[in-house]
């Protein structure tokens, strides 16, 4: 099994991760805690021979491998790292992406080994379980940040709508002064089209930004 390269592509607007990727990005990165201690136990499953443990080791792994790509990369609707807490936690200070593909490899070779029959099947396979416990608390942590991220962007997508909300009332307004002072140039016997048409000019202004206003309210609502 190759190993995942953590290359880290350009992240996207924090505006684009919807609350149902956010959900999804925790529940992957739950998911892995569990994945790394499943792939120690069916590899201790494997080399006492049991029935089947090396299938379900192997395809725990590829498993696992595979959602860390998917959250370091990004793909099938998924953003990667798109936040600066985000590349901290897996590439700052940690080195936790580094951790997370070294424990594939850890886990590679000792189930090519344990596979082969190979004398050194046993230590290959203490050095994986031996790395499990520091492993779990790198993920606990990386999976603690999605959830801190995802309440920081709920809240300022929530506070994106109440200013989106106080801007149309703004509008709203505006557009009901100017409907007053219409009414007031049309109750004049001296009423001249240019006055008329300056009112008009002015609502067709409105209309256009409350419009603008009103799609981008409606889009930060269907991310939401």
């Amino acid at each position: 099994m190759s190993i995942t390269k953590d290359r880290v592509q350009a992240p996207p607007s924090e505006a684009d991760v919807s609350s149902e990727v956010l959900s999804s990005l925790i529940n992957m990165a739950g998911r892995q805690r569990m994945l790394s201690q499943r792939i120690a136990l069916q590899s201790m499953l494997a080399f006492q021979q049991f029935d089947g443990a090396m299938v379900i080791a192997r395809e725990t792994l590829r498993t696992f491998s595979d959602s860390h790509t998917a959250l370091v990369q990004g793909r099938d609707g998924l953003p990667g790292l798109f936040s600066p807490a985000l590349r901290e936690a897996f590439h700052g200070s940690g080195n936790v992406a580094k951790k997370i593909t070294d424990f594939i490899a850890l886990a590679s070779v000792a189930l090519e080994a344990i596979e082969r029959g190979s004398p050194r099947a046993n230590e290959a396979l203490n050095a994986l379980i031996g790395s499990v416990d520091p492993l779990l608390m790198h993920l606990h942590t990386v999976t603690a940040v999605y959830e801190q991220e995802s309440r920081r962007i709920a809240r300022a997508q929530k506070k994106g709508q109440q200013d989106l909300i106080e801007r149309i009332k703004a509008i709203a307004k505006e557009a009901h002064i100017v409907s007053f002072n219409g009414q007031i140039v049309a109750s004049r016997s001296n009423v001249t089209g240019r006055e008329f048409a300056v009112i008009a000019g002015v609502m067709t202004s409105i209309t256009k930004e409350l419009e603008a206003v009103v799609s981008a309210f409606v889009q930060k609502t269907s991310a939401g």
